[in-house]
C-alpha cells in the first residue's frame, strides 16, 4: 500500500533536486503532451503496484505461519 506514496514522493523529490528517474520522466512526459509516454509510466506504475503487494502478502505468509492458517 505504501507503494504509491513512495511513487509519488520519487516524483516531488526528483522534481526538485532536479534528478533522473521515472518520477522527472511522468512529470516531463505531462507537462511536454507526451502521451505514449504518460501511458508506459501509467503502466508500469500499474503492474508494479499490485505484483509488490503480492510479493509482500507472500513474504508475510512466510515470515508469519498464522497467516497461512486461515
Amino acid at each position: 500500500i505504501l507503494f504509491g506514496s513512495l511513487l509519488s514522493g520519487a516524483v516531488l523529490t526528483e522534481t526538485i533536486f532536479n534528478w533522473p528517474g521515472i518520477g522527472r520522466y511522468a512529470t516531463t512526459s505531462v507537462t511536454t503532451l507526451d502521451y505514449p509516454a504518460v501511458m508506459g509510466v501509467a503502466l508500469v506504475a500499474a503492474v508494479i503496484y499490485p505484483l509488490v503487494n503480492t510479493l509482500v502478502d507472500i513474504g508475510y505468509s512466510v515470515i508469519d505461519p498464522r497467516v497461512r492458517a486461515n
